[in-house]
């Protein structure tokens, strides 16, 4: 029982940062729609937090610089996987997009054989099939191979791979507090996030104006400091105390709040082939998850 009320903070704060990922899209559709300054406002809203912590880093550099490239490889892979996931639900459908990435389980597979040597067991080869299964169904083997096909999908596939990287880097630097990792993230998400806009096929980003960012002002504060701030923490905080596969069956709980909120908020098909791709890829996440049980 005391072993149990340990993980109970950090269960909270995964559990949190899912909900918030799952309405990630939310603010994010808002400052696109509205046409607040392309691309700037969203990216202001990445550098803002990074702002309202670098005071509170001041007294900590030479710690950070000392493992400048440990915290370097952390922030830059978890900035990628959110700046493509951040621009693939603006452009895509949300819901694409988001099963797309959480074919995480597939790369985490791989992952595991490249770097830690792990074996390709007959679960992992499930936890593979189920994946890629799962894409098929979503995309369909009518029009040819069943890949994404606009440049959102592609964001949110590759987005899933950054994202079973950075969750690599994230474990291997536990020793760091929270604090440095996410201000590491930080310092990479404005600038990566604008070279992501640049990708052909969305809005692009639009000469900066500084008065329509000021117009853009209320909605960048609240997905700053609602969503990112806290989301970033919350994830960090909990990775780092949590074994992977516990990590991510909580936050699995994101595929949910965002299908829910996407079905409610958005006019985007969810039909039978959605929820059957959908179905597949949680099932490989159940499969790769299964070896975690104690």
């Amino acid at each position: 029982m005391p072993g149990r009320r340990s993980h109970l903070p950090s269960d909270f704060a995964i559990l949190a940062s899912a909900v918030l990922w799952g309405t990630l899209w939310i603010p994010l559709r808002q400052i696109h729609d509205a046409g607040l300054s392309r691309g700037w406002a969203t990216a202001a809203s990445f550098l803002l937090p990074l702002l309202v912590l670098a005071p509170l880093a001041l007294g900590r550099w030479r710690r950070i610089a000392a493992s400048r490239w440990e915290l370097g490889t952390v922030g830059f892979w978890l900035a990628l996987a959110i700046a493509l996931y951040a621009e693939g639900v603006v452009r895509g459908q949300v819901a694409r997009v988001v099963l797309l990435f959480y074919l995480t389980p597939v790369w985490s597979t791989l992952l595991a054989r490249w770097q830690l040597g792990e074996p390709i067991t007959g679960r992992r080869v499930a936890t593979i099939l189920l994946g890629l299964g799962g894409m098929l169904v979503l995309f369909g083997a009518e029009a040819g191979i069943p890949m994404p096909r606009a440049a959102a999908e592609w964001m949110g596939l590759a987005a899933g791979i950054a994202w079973a990287v950075s969750m690599v880097h994230v474990n291997r630097t536990a020793s760091h507090p929270p604090f440095d990792r996410v201000l590491a993230q930080f310092v990479f998400l404005g600038p990566l996030f604008l070279l992501v806009t640049l990708i052909p096929g969305g809005a692009g980003t639009a000469d900066f104006q500084a008065g329509a960012l000021v117009a853009a002002a209320p909605r960048v504060l609240v997905l700053a400091l609602v969503w990112m701030l806290p989301v970033v923490w919350l994830t960090i905080f909990g990775a780092s105390r949590l074994e992977p596969g516990r990590v991510a069956i909580l936050l699995m709980l994101e595929i949910l709040v965002t299908l829910a909120t996407a079905a409610l908020l958005t006019d985007e098909p969810f039909g039978r082939r959605e929820l059957g791709g959908a179905a597949l890829i949680l099932a490989a996440s159940g499969v790769e998850l299964g070896r975690f049980k104690r």
